[in-house]
Order: structure tokens, then C-alpha cells, then sequence
């Protein structure tokens, strides 16, 4: 099927894991604080948005934490200060400089309430009450938009603004009508889509839906063991809960995915005669080309953040290697005092006793890393203690089991001691001694040099006719719903809402 705006599960991918990039020297802890509830509470918002719809997915808060480190890598870009001397609290939230309360990040000491952190005033202005009675906000050739339909959306994207840093007297209106023209819009191609037979769901379709089901369960069930329980939980455990706690089951993972199947058919049968020729491949290519080279150039941490999510890469800077790693992780009950005192550590303000701590803390898993060693030298493959042993999620399928990571000397994926350690690796094949990182012990295996500069067209051809008429399609189907909503003869009437 084509790649439809509208399906529940966009496509993704390799699922992010626990490794994370370590954060540069001295950012200020409170201004991490205020990123990490903004980066979480917007990545909760997008959630229930998408809820609305489809079932929740684990990974979407997975991604809003993962963001967090990115946040975390370029606030020197945007005029905080990082040096080590900087005092963490003259950058506390103050809500008194400036109306918009989540760029308020002064040099005051914060001397409000907590509450007030997220107050009514700043967060929840300009949302719209549901009055006695629904009325009609829109209507067109077939049917009518009712408030009560309107209200719970426009409210989610309005609030979801507000945590991105908008005032609500700036962008109220603008959601509003967007939202308007949204569902006017879903309602007007339902009824085109019934029109055309596409909402009867043929037995191929229940078969393909079941099957996709089936995959987004056991994703997130993946996701729960990995991301929420640390692999603590088996599979039966993790379903128990997952239900538990998010009403997530196989069953309404079905429901979901069988209510919004009709438009994917609708989607692929307006763009189902788009193609894309060889100079738009070539075009698409040259800007991909053009992006990519200002962007990792500038930011070389977006290279290995956008190799590790799966994206094509057509540039590629100097200075790369490929690794990949047996990972010896701490037990449950060791993990966060020794993720906590590594950061101290690596900050340098471990002091003895802690560093002490730190290692008895990874005694155990010398030893292990130890039995690990000795079955290399006996012959056994890197691949096998890979999975004897262990490694991040992220490695355990391909293509990333045989490219590994890529990381230089500039690398921000793990602890110094794990970037330093895996630079001084000579041959391709060669194995590190055991390198300590926040999560444990890292037997790391040199895969070989990254070619930098340009990927010839050629080599990525597949991948970039696909990526070209995916957006030729997007940008097709948009005209035509856009055509369809004009000649449903669509009357908004916003002001019924206030």
C-alpha cells in the first residue's frame, strides 16, 4: 500500500533504546529539568492526540525522551551558557518577565508556587467549554461539523501550541480554522470514500489488518519489556500490564486499525496513478543531497541520529566508524545509582567514596565480561555473544546488526570512555577491552571505516525513487482533497465557538 497521511502507524525506523548521547560538560541542571517536563508533556500532548484516533504507542514517549538529549546537545546554539562555572539556579523559571510563561527562562530565582509553574493563565488561555447544546460550526453539500466535534480537537492542538513556546492570542484563530477545515474535510472524503465502495472491507483487507495488528501489538509489547519494565517483565507480564495501564490489547489494537483502514484504500486510490520520473528521482536526490551535507557538516550528531532511526543517508562526513557492541548491563537494583554516579563522574565531580561505589558496581559484570573475552579468544563469534550476552535493541535486527553505530571523535552516543575506547581500535574486527558507560560494560567490535562524502545516486536508487513519489503522492493527494473540499461549497461559521 501507498504511504497514507492518514494511517494510524507512520513508517519508522529502528526503535531507539536506552543508549543516549552523553550530554556536553556543564549544561545547567534546572534548565535540563524545565527541557526534559517541556520535551515529555508535549510528547504526552501528541499522544493523546493520535489517542483520539488510534491506540496509544509506547514509542511516541520513548521519542519524546530521546529528544530530550537533542535539546540537551544545542542549547549553546540558542544562548545558554555551558561553562562549568555557570550557577544552574539563575537559570530557574520565573514567570515574571515575559507573558508567554515557557519562554520565561531568566536569570531570577523562581519564588512562586509550584502550581504556578503551569498555571491556568499561561497554559490553558484561549481553550474553548462545550456549551448545553452541540451546534453546527461547518456545513457543506452532505452533512454538517457539530461543536461537540470540534471543541475536544481544537483544544488538544491549541494546548500542544502552547508547549511549543506560542502565545494563544497569536495562534487561536490560525487552529481553529485549521481544525475546521481538518474535520470538515475527514467527514466530506468519508463520504466519498463510501460512495466509491471503499469503506467495505473485502477479506484480503482483514487478513492485511490483522496482520498489521498483529505487529503493532507485538511492537509495543517490545517497546513495554524494553523502554517501561528494563526487560524486568516477561511477555505475559508485559500484556497484563500494558492493559492494565493503557487499555492496550491485541483486540483493540484490531479495532483501531480496522476503523481507519478505509482511508489508506481512499489514499491509495486517489494517488494510485502518480509516478515519478527519472529526473524527479534525480531532483529529489540533489536537494536530500543538498540538506544533508549543511546539516551534518554543522551538526555531525544528526548523521549518527538520523543513521540509527533508519534514514537514507546519501552524505556522510569524515572522521566516521562503524562499532557495534556486546552490551553487559547492571543488574535492575544497581542501574540507577550507577547511571547516576557515572554522570557524576564524567561531569568530574565524583569523589573518591563515589568512585569507590562506582566500582564495586561493576565488579559483576567484569566477570561476566570476562567469560565473555575468553569465549572470543575460543572462537566463538561476536555475533552469537551478541545475543548470548546481550546488546541494545537497536542491534538485534537488520540493517543495523551489520552496520553498527557510527561514531568519530567528536561523538556524543555513549560515555567518553566508550567513544575513546572504540577510536582506538586499529583492524576491522578487533574487539575493545571492556569500556564502562551508564549502563553497564561494552565489549566493542571495530566493523570498519564510513566512507565520507557524496553516495552515488546509484547505490541508493530504490530508496529514492520511493522517497520521490512518496512526497509527489502526499503532495497529490493533498490538492485533491483540497479540490474535494471546495466543491462541497464548505461554510465555516468559527464564531459560534466564542
Amino acid at each position: 500500500m501507498a504511504n497514507n497521511p492518514n494511517a494510524d502507524k507512520a513508517p519508522r525506523g529502528p526503535r531507539q533504546t536506552g543508549r543516549r548521547r552523553r550530554r556536553k560538560s556543564g549544561v545547567p541542571l534546572m534548565l535540563v529539568i524545565v527541557l526534559l517536563i517541556m520535551a515529555l508533556l508535549m510528547g504526552a500532548l501528541a499522544g493523546y492526540v493520535i489517542a483520539r484516533k488510534t491506540d496509544p504507542h509506547i514509542h511516541e514517549l520513548q521519542d519524546a525522551r530521546d529528544r530530550v538529549t537533542e535539546l540537551e546537545n544545542t542549547l549553546t546554539l540558542i544562548g545558554y551558557p555551558v561553562e562549568d562555572d555557570v550557577d544552574p539556579a539563575q537559570w530557574l523559571y520565573d514567570n515574571t518577565a515575559n507573558d508567554n510563561a515557557l519562554q520565561d527562562l531568566t536569570g531570577e530565582s523562581w519564588g512562586g508556587a509550584e502550581d504556578d509553574l503551569w498555571s491556568d493563565a499561561s497554559l490553558l488561555e484561549g481553550t474553548l467549554e462545550a456549551g448545553d447544546e452541540s451546534v453546527v460550526v461547518a456545513e457543506f453539500e452532505g452533512g454538517v461539523l457539530l461543536s461537540d466535534e470540534v471543541i475536544p480537537v481544537y483544544n488538544d492542538q491549541l494546548t500542544t501550541q502552547i508547549f511549543a513556546g506560542h502565545s494563544a492570542d497569536e495562534v487561536a484563530e490560525a487552529t481553529l480554522n485549521s481544525v475546521l477545515a481538518q474535520l470538515a474535510g475527514d467527514k466530506i472524503i468519508a463520504t466519498r470514500a463510501r460512495e466509491l465502495g471503499l469503506t467495505e472491507l473485502s477479506a484480503e483487507d482483514l487478513a492485511e489488518i490483522d496482520r498489521e495488528a498483529a505487529e503493532n501489538y507485538e511492537t509495543q509489547l517490545a517497546d513495554y519489556i524494553a523502554f517501561v519494565s528494563g526487560g524486568a517483565d516477561s511477555r505475559e507480564t508485559a500484556a497484563r500490564k500494558l492493559e492494565e495501564e493503557s487499555g492496550v490489547t491485541l483486540q483493540s489494537v484490531t479495532q483501531s486499525v480496522r476503523e481507519n483502514w478505509w482511508t489508506r484504500k481512499f489514499y491509495d486510490y486517489i494517488v494510485r496513478e502518480v509516478t515519478v520520473s527519472d529526473e524527479e528521482v534525480q531532483a529529489y536526490y540533489d536537494a536530500l543531497l543538498a540538506r544533508q551535507r549543511e546539516t551534518f557538516l554543522a551538526y555531525p550528531e544528526e548523521f549518527e541520529y538520523a543513521h540509527q532511526m533508519g534514514e537514507t543517508i546519501v552524505f556522510r562526513p569524515e572522521g566516521y566508524r562503524a562499532v557495534r557492541d556486546i552490551l553487559i548491563g547492571f543488574a535492575d537494583d544497581a542501574a540507577e545509582e550507577a547511571a547516576a554516579l557515572m554522570e557524576k563522574l564524567e561531569a568530574g565531580t565524583a569523589d573518591a567514596d563515589e568512585q569507590a561505589r562506582l566500582n564495586d558496581l561493576f565488579k559483576p559484570l567484569e566477570a561476566t565480561a570476562q567469560q565473555a573475552q575468553e569465549k572470543l579468544a575460543a572462537g566463538q563469534s561476536f555475533s552469537e555473544l551478541m545475543d548470548e550476552y546481550g546488546c541494545d535493541e537497536t542491534l538485534k535486527s537488520e540493517p543495523m546488526r551489520s552496520q553498527g553505530y557510527y561514531i568519530s571523535d567528536h561523538s556524543y552516543v555513549n560515555s567518553v570512555e566508550y567513544v575513546e575506547g572504540s577510536m582506538l581500535l586499529e583492524q576491522p574486527g578487533q574487539v575493545s577491552a571492556p569500556l564502562r558507560s551508564m549502563f553497564g560494560l561494552h565489549l566493542v567490535e571495530y566493523i570498519g571505516p564510513v566512507a565520507p562524502g557524496e553516495v552515488p545516486l546509484s547505490d541508493v536508487m530504490d530508496a529514492m525513487r520511493e522517497a520521490a513519489l512518496k512526497e509527489k503522492q502526499a503532495a497529490y493527494y493533498a490538492q485533491q482533497r483540497q479540490a474535494l473540499l471546495d466543491a462541497a461549497n464548505v461554510k465555516y461559521y468559527p464564531e459560534r465557538l466564542r
